[in-house]
This record gives structure tokens, sequence and C-alpha cells, in this order.
């Protein structure tokens, strides 16, 4: 899967602005934790398959947690970074699981796919960034809306992803 980004510079902090080392230093740490997160979840649905025979009560939560606590790491991380729209999309992955622990039979392969899905486009978009391409957090906005579904979210626009940009405020005008 690929998405689609295009080299534009609307709600994009230009490369020469932003510092890359801290989320170069972080990197693969993100992915690392993203990749084990979806790990986590597919175990987690194995477990509820097998406790939904007896009682949903004696499903394993280790996979819950664990995917949990490295979407909580994973959003620090990029808020300390400076990537805040790309904290704002872990949260509502996070957030995605807070519910899968309260509802077990939330956690499905389409949710853990969704989930899988939206970690690789978040990781192309870092990628992307890296690369000192001057991308528009907007891109994931597909990803952002499919989580904000996911979580129960009934209103999602484009414009939440957006954080204004320097470069696009009012002209100055001559007296």
């Amino acid at each position: 899967m690929s998405m689609a980004i295009e080299n534009r510079t609307e709600n994009a902090l230009p490369t020469e602005e932003r510092d890359l080392g801290p989320l170069a230093w972080i990197s693969d740490e993100v992915r690392r934790s993203l990749e084990s997160t979806v790990k986590a979840l597919n175990r987690y649905i194995r477990d509820v398959e097998v406790a939904k025979a007896s009682d949903l009560e004696t499903a394993d939560a280790t996979g819950i947690r664990i995917a949990r606590q490295n979407l909580h790491q994973v959003q620090g991380a990029l808020q300390m970074v400076g990537v805040e729209q790309a904290a704002q999309l872990v949260g509502l992955m996070e957030t995605a699981v807070q519910r899968f622990a309260q509802k077990p039979h939330l956690c499905t392969e389409k949710t853990v796919g969704l989930m899988e899905r939206t970690s690789v486009a978040l990781l192309e978009y870092l990628g992307h960034v890296l690369k000192g391409r001057t991308v528009p957090f907007v891109a994931l906005f597909p990803q952002y809306k499919d989580m904000q579904e996911l979580v129960g979210q009934e209103r999602m626009h484009p414009a939440d992803l957006w954080r204004g940009d320097a470069r696009q405020q009012e002209p100055r005008t001559e007296p």
C-alpha cells in the first residue's frame, strides 16, 4: 500500500526550519514500537478467540497492555520532537486500543489491519519528512478519518490536522 504524497508546501514546516536530528534519533524506535503493537494486537485477537470458547474474562490482556504502552510511548516521543499531528494520530490509535481492552470483540482482524495500515502510512510520512521532503500532514487524513471512526467520533475534517504555517499569515499592507 502506498500513500500518494504530493510535494506541496501547505501545512508543512519547511525542512530548512526543522531540525530533523531528534526525529531521526527516534525513528527506528517508533518503527519497532508500531510493528510490536500490531504483533501484540494480533496475539490479543487469538487470545480473545480462545477465551470466547469459555469466557472473555479469561482472555490474556498482556497483548493489549503492550500495544497501549507502545503507542503511549510513541505518542510522547513524537510530541517531544515536535511532530504534533503524528502524535495526534498515534493518540487515536491508543484510544482505539483502550476500546479493545474494554470491548474485546472490537479487536478483529479488520480493525487490527486498519491499525497496521495507519502505522505503515505514518512511517511512510515520517520517512518522507526525514528525507527532507516538505509534506503536508493532511496527506494522512484518510488514516486520521479511519481512526476517528474506529474510536467512535462522528465529526472529522482535514482542518483538524492543520496547525497553521508562519508562511501563510496575512500579507502586510503598505501604509
